[in-house]
């Protein structure tokens, strides 16, 4: 591995927009990805406003915009009834360049910057690389990892895990990762059938309420995206069996029972966080450093949030300023990720997964009430778009 300034592991949306900020710097970065190629799983799907943003500057937002399906309104909607509440991002249009929802697959994102990181002289993508420890020292970070099958060693200056939750820097560092698993799972399929045959005044992104259950159902730009969850104590290879995933999805539109799956992914949903993202000169971003319920679609986001944030700090320092700046980075996400984004999720969880009759009945209300008030209205999507969760990061000293 060629001498690099930054080695970041993981190739994911977080390790990718911050390598791609860091060589567009000049800054030398290795990136070390343990799969063979940049997964194109069904993951994250929800591109926020915030999120656009910050990704407009490099024409990224706008190659998106081309791949993805625009979702300016979105709903509750009641199947039985067809009642619904109608939320209108337009409102949005004076803070953002983007007052939408972008629904368009992760990978769409990081195909694009392996494209743009493997030609760039400043950067070394490496895939099939499994880190196994690494150790910081005063002035470096040591790295072993098996490169390929292969024993392999490498220093740097900076060390920054975006491996995921599952996150093997964070276990070699031996750090907790307290918070909570929430009792329900998750199971998400991407169909082709066409829902919008099926059910009057569909959106771009429904959430789906029988008096039983909740359904999210997502477009992209050829197909949908399905989510629902297992029966308590529902195995999983009986959850993702076709005879179960196609009887919930019949439940929604009988059209659409044998339509064809084309993948089906299963979730286990957490809370957590980190107590310091910041370990000498090993720094956590994304799902490496906080976890929280993917309702509401707000886990990408943030984690490439936290890049963004991480590059405007460690820009400074590898110039020469103070690394005690970094500390700034940590206080700044580790807020805004334990008070706005696992609260908003959490929310978002609780509100989708009701089921009781009365706490329904009275949410409904509630929804109602919002999307009826401009100020409540505007109030809600500037947290649902998670711009005012970037503003007061940039209060926080």
């Amino acid at each position: 591995m060629s001498e690099s300034r930054v080695t970041i592991v993981g190739a994911g949306p977080s390790g990718l927009t911050l390598a791609w900020w860091l060589v567009e710097h000049g800054i030398p970065v290795t990136v070390l990805e343990r799969e063979a190629s940049i997964p194109r799983d069904m993951r994250a799907s929800t591109f926020h406003p915030a999120t656009l943003d910050l990704l407009a500057a490099d024409g990224l937002a706008e190659t998106l915009i081309e791949r993805g399906t625009v979702v300016s309104r979105w709903q509750y909607l009641i199947h039985e009834t067809r009642d619904c509440a109608i939320f209108d991002m337009s409102c949005l249009a004076d803070v953002t360049a983007y007052p939408f929802r972008l629904q368009c697959e992760q990978f769409q994102l990081t195909e694009l910057l392996a494209e743009k990181l493997i030609s760039h002289p400043h950067c070394e993508l490496r895939f099939s690389c499994e880190l196994h420890n690494v150790s910081s020292e005063a002035e470096k970070v040591r790295v072993s990892y098996r490169d390929n099958g292969d024993q392999a060693e490498a220093e740097c200056e900076w060390l920054i895990a975006a491996d995921g939750a599952s996150s093997q820097v964070r276990k070699s560092l031996g750090l907790e990762f307290s918070g909570q698993v929430f009792p329900k799972t998750s199971i998400t399929l991407v169909l082709e059938h066409h829902f919008e045959e099926d059910i009057p005044n569909l959106l771009g992104v429904n959430y789906v309420w029988l008096p039983d259950r909740h359904y999210s159902l997502m477009r992209l730009r050829d197909t949908w995206r399905f989510t629902y969850s297992p029966e308590q104590d529902q195995n999983v290879d009986t959850a993702l069996s076709d005879e179960v995933a196609r009887a919930h999805v019949a439940r929604v539109s009988a059209r659409a029972k044998e339509t064809t799956i084309r993948s089906r992914n299963y979730y286990t949903l957490h809370q957590r966080c980190l107590d310091n993202f910041c370990h000498g000169r090993i720094v956590f971003v994304g799902d490496a450093a906080h976890l929280n319920s993917p309702a509401g679609g707000m886990g990408m986001n943030s984690g490439i949030h936290d890049a963004r944030s991480l590059a405007d700090h460690l820009i400074p320092v590898l110039a020469g300023e103070d690394p005690a700046i970094l500390s700034r980075y940590d206080r700044r996400r580790r807020t805004v990720a334990r008070e706005e984004v696992q609260r908003l999720s959490s929310q978002n969880y609780r509100r989708h997964r009701e089921t009781d009759a009365e706490k329904r009945r009275i949410i409904w209300g509630e929804l109602q009430d919002t999307v009826s008030d401009p100020i409540k209205h505007r109030d809600y999507l500037l947290d649902a778009a998670m711009i005012r969760s970037r503003e007061r990061e940039q209060t926080i000293e």
